[in-house]
């Protein structure tokens, strides 16, 4: 049957992300246009015109509108998705136009594979068929591995891509062999299908369906770096340019917790009592182990690698509580930890020089007197991870725990304010250095890079902001929420 233009026009945001991205490497390949300054320029009008389109579509997105055949949908969920990942790779090609200058790489390559990497995940958050979202998961796997391994005359680099590749190939083939099993199982792949077929298929092939959603969940725990599925992250973190590890701690980790919500509550809501099990173990351990091995880091990015592994484990907290405050929550939360996070990257990135340096807890000795805003903004943003007020991570955190014992699950919520309180001890470790210990001679200043300067202080404002006023955002997570199952 024909599919009517107005199915492409409600993902016309999407279209415009990877025919952008497609239209760089074209520019690229020419060899005439190199500027820098113009190429990223590109890529942020074309970030600002899908934004537009997408103010569009929700607008005419007051009901969920399934297109395409079933495969994706247009609904306030995804519309919040896709706003957040937006801004995120704003705020990523904010960060790096100098790095990505200084480093001497093709820049065209770079603005389009992120582009691509954000129209993967744009896609992502609308799917509601198994296949499609793989497949969206795959454009935006695929652009993160070859963005991680930018530096190719670097063998950090290069030791990061292969990892992320490896270890991404293999999780995308287990979450496409747990798809195959679900299929198998149910014989439907449309989640509202599957969510359908789900009673019989426990009574038919119980033991086929369970391992089918445990290595689709596997997958998806992959994607959001939680333990035991984390193994990738520290090194991934460490040798990736730095902009392209806040885009992936930021953009990546929310479309994955996105289409995790998504997957678990609209195509195995009658599965609750098994994956709240399964969910609620994997959270303790990303809680516990991230906060504990980021004790001992002396390396900042490393620091932040287990911070974001930490971090998964709190929002998967309001994924299994399956109420509606833990929903909103997830939602607050993750919105918040974008800025907290890409700030806090930002930070690093004005201390760099030349692809690596700048990244020890030393480096940032004395930084309150060689840049007093800078070394401010990144207070507020560690205040923000570690959930002390008045920050959106504070906030964040109450609404989560509350959730959680609201629902039962108070043991969880304990250990959460636990590590919480741990975390506090290699956050302030970076707050020390820059106000209480001296700037050695070698030591030099940030780079004068205005637009980063003024992206952390935007930042830092909104994160004070929804600590203080949190009513707006809350309202809006509430607004874009999933039903319950």
């Amino acid at each position: 049957m024909p599919i009517p233009w107005t199915d492409f026009a409600a993902l016309a945001p999407e279209l415009v992300l990877a025919g952008a991205g497609l239209l760089l490497l074209l520019v690229g390949s020419m060899h005439r246009f190199e500027s820098h300054r113009g190429l990223a320029l590109t890529t942020e009008v074309a970030l600002l015109f899908a934004a537009g389109l997408l103010w569009v579509v929700a607008r005419r997105a007051t009901m969920p509108q399934v297109i395409l055949s079933g495969m994706f949908v247009i609904d306030r969920f995804a519309v919040f998705w896709k706003a957040l990942v937006l801004i995120a790779t704003a705020a990523t090609v904010v960060l790096s136009r100098r790095f990505v200058e200084e480093a001497g790489y093709k820049p065209a390559e770079y603005y389009a594979l992120l582009l691509l990497a954000a129209s993967g995940m744009a896609f992502m958050v609308s799917g509601i068929h198994l296949l499609s979202i793989w497949i969206s998961l795959e454009l935006m796997s695929l652009s993160s591995y070859v963005l991680a391994g930018y530096f190719k005359r670097q063998r950090r680099s290069n030791e990061a891509a292969v990892k992320y590749f490896v270890l991404g190939a293999l999780s995308s083939a287990i979450l496409l062999f747990g798809i195959s099993l679900i299929y198998g199982a149910t014989g439907q792949l449309q989640l509202a299908a599957v969510a359908a077929a789900v009673p019989k298929a426990i009574h038919d092939q119980g033991t086929v369906l369970l391992l089918g959603w445990f290595l689709l969940a596997a997958g998806l725990f992959f994607k959001v770096s939680a333990v035991p599925f984390h193994v990738w992250t520290p090194d991934v973190y460490v040798g990736a340019p730095t902009p392209v590890t806040g885009f992936l701690a930021t953009a990546s980790k929310a479309a994955a917790f996105a289409i995790l919500l998504r997957i678990f509550y609209q195509g195995f809501g009658q599965l609750i009592p098994a994956w709240q099990a399964v969910t609620a173990a994997i959270a303790a351990l990303s809680m516990v182990w991230g906060n504990l091995a980021a004790l001992t880091q002396e390396n900042v990015k490393r620091m932040l690698a287990y911070s974001s592994i930490a971090h998964a484990g709190y929002i998967l907290i309001g994924v299994l509580v399956v109420n509606e405050v833990g929903a909103w929550a997830v939602l607050f939360y993750l919105a918040a930890y974008v800025f907290m996070t890409i700030g806090a990257f930002g930070g690093v990135v004005l201390l760099e020089r030349r692809e690596y340096a700048g990244e020890t807890y030393s480096d940032y000795a004395g930084l309150a007197r060689r840049a007093p805003l800078v070394s401010a903004c990144m207070v507020i943003f560690l205040l923000g991870l570690t959930g002390i007020p008045p920050t959106a991570g504070f906030v964040g955190k109450v609404y989560l725990f509350a959730g959680a014992v609201k629902a039962g699950w108070t043991w969880l919520a304990v250990i959460g304010v636990l590590t919480s309180a741990v975390s506090l001890y290699y956050y302030f470790g970076l707050v020390l250095n820059m106000y209480l210990k001296e700037a050695p001679e070698s030591s030099f200043r940030p780079a004068s890079a205005r637009g980063i300067v003024t992206l952390l202080a935007v930042f830092a404002l909104i994160t004070v902001v929804l600590g203080v006023l949190p009513g707006p955002l809350v309202d809006l997570a509430r607004h874009s929420l999933l039903p319950l199952p």
